[in-house]
């Protein structure tokens, strides 16, 4: 695996101007939209792509009027109730589009709108809780989950509604985002027929994303690891993951970095310094990816001073590729393997 220099890397990038956008899944939307907070990601040009769920959902509307207000671009990631996933899968897929259509139906009623809907692909929540508790909760993640296929939607079909889903989305004037699991990255152009997005359940490949962001989080590599990863083999994890965003969503790719605070599992790893932030920032840029999203505005706020904090992320790095690890290139390629060998036996047993 050769690795590219970091003066060719930033070349690929020239031109493309450097965005910044900042994730807020757990605070109140009433934090959010307060002047002080929106004060903050304006001074810091950051577009806020914010957590809405069924019981906040009514609270959008206000808080996209006070985005507007003070000059701020909201983002809207949707997210459904637990007990269907939470986060958009092929299992949820109506579920999903019809929550999507509930939130810009409501910014239509008063004249508002959002800059772009964020489309957080992953596994059903329940499903992740397991996996990373490990033992049986991994081989369900591989095998589909404890009930396996039955009952699931066809993969084409779930393709489909989210393919219909971004085109509605676009439709309204609206951009599109996913999010991404890293590992589908490791599934190479046979990704959409064999390998982790199909395993996983994340339709990656055919809805016609406007943008496509890797979650890139050392601090989960590192962490969730249980000590098998250390720094250095984490940063490694993050530049190789923004060089395949770049290769193969070219402009499109995005890369989500941290974590500076927890989040929906509760006990996500996070940053020990700023500086481990700066350094990501600089790994992330040097690999070809300047648009790069934060997570999340929770820690920020909750890890005083905030100002350190978005200095680190939104300064112009000192551009420098990190030395690969063994250990990270083992990873990847193992991963790759087992996503194409349980990708492709689920393929001829499920629909």
């Amino acid at each position: 695996m050769r690795r590219p220099s970091a003066g060719g890397a930033a070349a690929r990038a020239a031109g493309v101007t450097p965005r910044r956008r900042i994730w807020s899944e757990l605070l109140p939307l009433e934090v959010v939209r307060a002047p002080g907070t929106l004060a903050l990601l304006r001074r810091y040009a950051l577009e806020l792509s914010i957590a809405v769920r069924p019981e906040t959902a009514a609270g959008l509307p206000d808080l996209a009027a006070a985005c507007a207000d003070a000059g701020v671009a909201v983002a809207v990631w949707p997210m459904i109730a637990d007990e269907d996933g939470r986060w958009a899968s092929a299992g949820n897929a109506a579920a999903f589009g019809a929550f999507v259509a509930r939130l810009l139906d409501a910014l239509d009623a008063r004249r508002l709108t959002a800059a772009e809907v964020v489309f957080d692909l992953e596994p059903p929540i329940e499903a992740v809780r397991r996996a990373l508790a490990g033992g049986r909760g991994a081989l369900d993640l591989l095998g589909g989950g404890p009930r396996g296929a039955r009952g699931s939607p066809r993969w084409s079909d779930s393709q489909r509604v989210y393919a219909e889903l971004a085109g509605a989305v676009h439709a309204r004037g609206v951009a599109t985002s996913a999010a991404i699991v890293p590992l589908v990255l490791t599934d190479g152009r046979d990704g959409p027929a064999c390998g982790w997005e199909r395993l996983l359940g994340t339709p990656v490949s055919a809805p016609p994303w406007g943008r496509v962001g890797a979650m890139l989080y050392t601090s989960l590599f590192e962490g969730y690891s249980r000590g098998a990863l250390g720094r250095e083999d984490a940063v490694t994890l993050l530049a190789w993951g923004c060089r395949a965003a770049a290769r193969r969503f070219g402009p499109r790719a995005g890369a989500s970095l941290g974590a500076v605070g927890k989040g929906a599992l509760g006990d996500e790893p996070v940053y020990r310094s700023v500086a481990e932030l700066r350094e990501d920032v600089a790994a992330a840029v040097a690999a070809g990816v300047s648009d790069l999203s934060l997570f999340d505005l929770g820690g920020v706020l909750a890890r005083p001073p905030a100002e350190a904090w978005l200095d680190a992320f939104v300064a112009p790095p000192e551009l420098r590729s990190p030395r690969e690890t063994l250990r990270a290139r083992g990873v990847i390629v193992a991963a790759a393997l087992v996503g194409r060998a349980a990708g492709c036996a689920r393929r001829l047993t499920s629909p």
